[in-house]
């Protein structure tokens, strides 16, 4: 099986040919943020198949070319790449002929929601994808995030240190602006704690709060190492109900009595996955969590 090279090809045609230093015209033709395409070079995340043919027409290459590199041009034209394109057409002809059929039979917020789902990558039972980690994080009255990084939040845009607020970030000043609050505890391990702190308030500013706002987002130091990220929320059952019925559904098992849901973030996650909390693991993060980092250490 060939080696996927969307990362450093991305990287190469942004980066080093024609549009060198253009990475925000880049993002603006594909429709995307800075931060998105950021992710996609360095293989955070990977593009749906509407945003990849995107890329092969604005960067006038081949799909075989962006997705596995300039070595298969000659070298592997053969059955397997022609079987591998061909299948990512058959799939591409599949999801417009399902959006097709699915506008035409149901109702429009049905529609929306049919293709959200099938864009998404698939997970295992009792775990959370990104986009699903997003959208349970906006009904999140009350949020503790112990954390081991940031780069889901701080997304660094190029090479000169230059910044700009990840999808998560965007979701956190959505919640603060409704006087929502939040906990992050960062990891010890983590390098020059208060420069990261005073980035990233710098970054909600930006997102047009104020300094009143921020005062519901502190942040402590993890009184000891811990190598597994954690968040916790106490949610708006009702508003998770209303506005994403079908998430709702799948995590209802999940949320205690007391309107708590919780989930993990192994150290190493190809898959981008989150891993959901039952009501006994619940418990132990939140005592491991009182032992992290009890009232008396918050930093800011």
């Amino acid at each position: 099986m060939r080696e996927v090279k969307l990362p450093a090809m991305l990287k190469q045609l942004v980066d080093e040919g024609e549009y060198r230093g253009n990475r925000r015209w880049v993002s603006t033709q594909l429709g995307i943020t800075p931060a998105a395409l950021s992710q996609y070079i360095n293989g955070q995340t990977n593009p749906s198949l509407e945003k990849l043919l995107a890329m092969i027409e604005l960067f006038d290459v081949s799909l075989d070319f962006l997705v596995f590199g300039p070595d298969t041009i000659g070298q592997h034209a053969n059955a397997e790449a022609e079987a591998v394109t061909a299948s990512i057409q058959a799939d591409i002809a599949t999801h417009s002929a399902l959006v097709g059929k699915v506008g035409e039979i149901l109702a429009q917020q049905i529609d929306a929601a049919t293709r959200s789902v099938a864009k998404r990558p698939s997970t295992l039972s009792n775990m959370l994808d990104q986009k699903q980690a997003l959208e349970l994080e906006r009904y999140s009255e009350d949020s503790t995030i112990v954390t081991m990084d940031l780069t889901d939040d701080i997304v660094e845009v190029d090479s000169e240190q230059e910044v700009t607020a990840g999808d998560f970030l965007t979701v956190v000043a959505q919640n603060l602006a409704q006087g929502r609050t939040y906990h992050f505890v960062l990891s010890p391990e983590m390098e020059d704690h208060d420069t990261l702190i005073q980035r990233y308030r710098t970054l909600l500013l930006d997102q047009h709060l104020s300094e009143a706002d921020l005062r519901n987002c502190r942040f402590s130091i993890g009184l000891d190492s811990f190598y597994v990220g954690c968040c916790l929320f106490r949610l708006d059952v009702d508003g998770l109900k209303r506005h994403s019925p079908v998430l709702h559904r799948y995590l209802e098992s999940f949320i205690t009595h007391d309107n708590y849901i919780g989930y993990i973030e192994p150290p190493s996650s190809p898959l981008r996955a989150y891993f959901l909390l039952d009501a006994d693991r619940m418990q132990v993060a939140t005592r491991v969590l009182e032992r992290l980092a009890p009232p008396s250490s918050s930093s800011s």
